[in-house]
C-alpha cells in the first residue's frame, strides 16, 4: 500500500482554506463552512479520525491568534474585564461605519493583537462570550460549523450557542443609513473568516506544508 503524503495533504488543505476565504472576501459568505471543514480536517481527532497535523507528528507548532485571551484578562488587575462578571466579548470581529452606515466584518490583520498559541490552546481559546456563564472556543465554533451546519451535513439540531451565533443580536448592533438598530446576525461567519486569516498567516503552519500564500 502506498503512503500517504501528508505534508501534500496540508498543502491541499491550506490550498482550499485560501480558495475559501478568497470567496468569502468576494461575497459568497456560505464559503465560512469550507474554512470550517478544512480547520478541522487539519486539527481535529476522533477515535474514528486523525488530523492531518497529528499524522505529521505537528501538534506541537504554533499558530497566529488576533484574540486576546480572556482568561488572562480576567486575572489582570489593569484589564477591564478583571475579576469576572465579563456580559460580552467578539474577539473575530470588528465594526466601522462606512456611507450605508456600520458593517460588522473579521478584522484580518487590522486588529491590535497579535500572538502565537501552541496548536492545543489555539483551538480551545475562547473566542466569544455570549454572557457569563457561556463561553465560545474556536474549536466550537468550527465543529458546529462543519459537522452539522452543512459542513458534514445538516444537522435539524443546532448547538444551542452556535445558533445564538447566528441568529441574534446577543454581541451587538449596528446603524444603518436611516440609523435603524439592527441586531449583528452571522457572528459565526465573520469568526471562521477570521481563523482562516490566522492559520494562513502561522509562519510554522505554512513552512510545515511547503505553502506561499497568496492572501
Amino acid at each position: 500500500m502506498p503512503q500517504v503524503d501528508f505534508h501534500a495533504a496540508l498543502r491541499r488543505q491550506l490550498g482550499f482554506l485560501e480558495s475559501s476565504c478568497r470567496s468569502f472576501d468576494e461575497g459568497f459568505q456560505d464559503e465560512a463552512i469550507r474554512i470550517a471543514q478544512c480547520t478541522r480536517v487539519m486539527m481535529h481527532d476522533t477515535r474514528k479520525q486523525t488530523s492531518v497535523l497529528t499524522h505529521l507528528g505537528a501538534k506541537n507548532i504554533k499558530l497566529t491568534s488576533t484574540c486576546k485571551d480572556i482568561a488572562s484578562m480576567l486575572r489582570d488587575p489593569k484589564s477591564l474585564a478583571f475579576g469576572g462578571g465579563l456580559q460580552m466579548y467578539n474577539g473575530m470581529g470588528r465594526f466601522a461605519m462606512g456611507p450605508d452606515g456600520t458593517k460588522y466584518f473579521p478584522k484580518l490583520g487590522g486588529g491590535m493583537f497579535r500572538c502565537e498559541l501552541p496548536v492545543e490552546d489555539w483551538w480551545a481559546q475562547t473566542v466569544f462570550v455570549l454572557d457569563p456563564e457561556t463561553w465560545v472556543s474556536r474549536k466550537e465554533v468550527v465543529l458546529s460549523a462543519a459537522d452539522k451546519d452543512g459542513g458534514a451535513h445538516v444537522d435539524a439540531s443546532l448547538n444551542p450557542q452556535y445558533e445564538r451565533l447566528i441568529e441574534s443580536g446577543d454581541l451587538g448592533y449596528f446603524s444603518d443609513q436611516h440609523g435603524t438598530q439592527i441586531p449583528v446576525s452571522g457572528h459565526h461567519y465573520v469568526a471562521l473568516r477570521q481563523m482562516g486569516h490566522e492559520l494562513l498567516t502561522s509562519p510554522m503552519l505554512l513552512a510545515l506544508g511547503k505553502w506561499i500564500t497568496s492572501t
